[in-house]
């Protein structure tokens, strides 16, 4: 039966590859052993409510009763673990190199120079490792102990029915893009590492007779200060959507509205910072008006527009993305 065929599934998905052949033949026997001769749906439900929680009957089948990370998740944080840390490693080395061709530090020997830049970039992937297991081992606790995985709604749902299952198999209009889910998560981290560590990087350059000569901040270091935090903030929860698309693989109506809810605060936040007169530097702007032929009034006319257009296609972007996610959930 199909119910049964689902509920055995959302079990043995949960417990290790070398165990889950044997548990689904024992808990089908189980299952045939409690239903009457000539039973129907409604004797099947009655079972499976005795059976209760899938994942609580899983973690009785497991053998590893305590753990950080569980059995159904471990293989999923173990591949997340190596991407993001690649992902966060590749970043530190880029932005250290990046910063040391536009803003390379002035030392009297090239040997000590060389060692410096080095000695820095050896250090990049150390922070990198310990940054990337930090937080996904954090987010992965947080998916392990609250079930979100699922697609339900642990907080606010008590007791388990088997209309909580879901259908087999999933239809390819529900899946999740990991290709997609990786590019995001890379842009995501590098975005976040770039504002965080080397915003003064961002500005103005104009060639010059040795290479690239930088002229003026994009930013005002005192006022994008203020943002710091909610940056971050907003990078964290982004992230750990992003990891539960990645092990996930499929729409849900949880995963939906926690992607629509991100998208729409997301935008709200870059409007509020696009329209904040204190954050840009005004000699930015004075000076690309110096180095072209176009005067500052029209600089700063074609300025504000284009921010505003960038608002407008980042909107437009987050709410496609928001409605797909709910109209895949249908599918």
């Amino acid at each position: 039966m199909k119910l049964i065929d689902c509920y055995v599934y959302a079990v043995t998905e949960h417990l290790e590859a070398n165990t889950r052949e044997d548990v689904s033949s024992e808990l089908r026997g189980n299952i045939e052993d409690m239903l009457p001769e000539n039973f129907s749906e409604n004797d099947v439900r009655e079972v499976l409510l005795k059976l209760g929680n899938p994942r609580e009957l899983a973690d009785g089948y497991s053998e590893r009763k305590r753990y950080l990370i569980g059995p159904g998740l471990y293989d999923n944080y173990i591949a997340v673990l190596k991407l993001v840390i690649s992902i966060v490693t590749t970043v530190f080395i880029s932005l250290t190199i990046v910063e040391w061709c536009f803003n390379p530090p002035v030392y009297k020997e090239f040997a000590q120079m060389s060692i410096k830049f080095f000695m820095e970039l050896l250090l990049a992937p150390v922070q990198g490792v310990f940054q990337g297991f930090l937080w996904v081992t954090f987010i992965f606790a947080i998916i392990e102990r609250t079930g979100i995985n699922d697609g339900k709604r642990p907080f606010l749902k008590k007791k388990w029915s088997p209309e909580d299952l879901e259908e087999l198999p999933v239809s390819k209009g529900r899946r999740i893009s990991r290709i997609a889910t990786v590019f995001s998560l890379f842009c995501s981290v590098f975005f976040t590492a770039l504002i965080y560590w080397e915003y003064q990087l961002i500005g103005l350059y104009v060639k010059g007779n040795n290479g690239l000569i930088f002229v003026a901040p994009l930013f005002v270091s005192e006022r994008l200060q203020s943002y710091i935090a909610l940056i971050l903030l907003f990078s964290i929860i982004q992230v750990s959507i992003l990891i539960w698309k990645f092990i996930s693989m499929k729409w849900n109506v949880l995963l939906a509205i926690a992607n629509a809810t991100l998208n729409i605060s997301l935008s709200v936040f870059v409007c509020v910072m696009l329209s904040d007169n204190f954050l840009f530097n005004k000699e930015f702007l004075t000076k690309i008006a110096d180095y072209t032929n176009i005067t500052h009034t029209q600089i700063l006319s074609y300025w504000t527009w284009n921010l505003w257009i960038f608002a407008t296609v980042f909107i437009f972007i987050n709410l496609v993305d928001s409605v797909m996610g709910f109209v895949k959930c249908k599918k």
